[in-house]
């Protein structure tokens, strides 16, 4: 037996494991939370390694600088796994100062010299959540408003509170809506002041499970 990518043993003679998806995510909780739910949704399909912000209020470099160091073990790890379909993401939002867009543009730019991919969001991941919702590019103010608009709008759509805690609101009622917020958001990807990337991620992950994640 020997150990492998997910840190438990297999025989040596196994066939090649599953693929492996690392999401590195820049907060500690929201986006932690829905990309569980997906985790355990496509587990037998691939593994999803949903990894936490560095810190809390992880800039976009730090988070960049964490996706890096997983691309690298998993390059690393090639030499005796098939490596294919492996890939290593990380989520970052621009927010709304100039200087987070900045370090997020750079940090974009760095992550793709090592072969990461990044999906960004403007301002934040809540619009992903939004788009499940409502279909809309309209501005924010910041990512509060983003976040009270999915209040006001998931009550609407299924008569419950959102909840004070994002990390804790009930996100598996988002999953029939998936595909609805993917389309939403190619039409709406930075042609309006609001969107999000996040949708390249489901995209790439159902393209490696072969089937839609509904």
């Amino acid at each position: 037996m020997k150990p492998n990518r997910y840190g438990i043993s297999r025989p040596s003679n196994t066939r090649n494991p599953l693929p492996v998806v690392v999401l590195v995510c820049d907060d500690k909780r929201t986006a932690v939370a829905y990309f569980s739910l997906l985790k355990h949704q496509v587990k037998a399909k691939l593994y999803l390694e949903v990894v936490r912000a560095p810190c809390h209020g992880a800039t976009p470099d730090g988070v960049v600088d964490v996706a890096m160091n997983k691309a690298k073990q998993l390059a690393d790890e090639s030499s005796s796994d098939d490596g294919s379909g492996d890939a290593v993401w990380a989520l970052i939002d621009l927010e709304i100062e100039p200087k987070t867009q900045t370090q997020a543009q750079n940090a974009k730019t760095k992550a793709g010299k090592a072969g990461v991919c990044v999906a960004l969001s403007n301002p934040c991941f809540e619009v992903w959540t939004l788009a499940h919702l409502v279909d809309t590019g309209e501005a924010f103010q910041n990512c509060g408003a983003v976040v009270t608009r999915v209040k006001a709008e998931w009550k609407k759509q299924f008569g419950t509170d959102f909840g004070n805690k994002k990390a804790q609101a009930d996100y598996s009622k988002l999953m029939p809506l998936r595909e609805t917020a993917m389309e939403r958001c190619k039409r709406r990807e930075q042609n309006d002041p609001s969107w999000t990337e996040v949708y390249k991620i489901v995209e790439f992950i159902a393209a490696l499970c072969h089937e839609k994640l509904t």
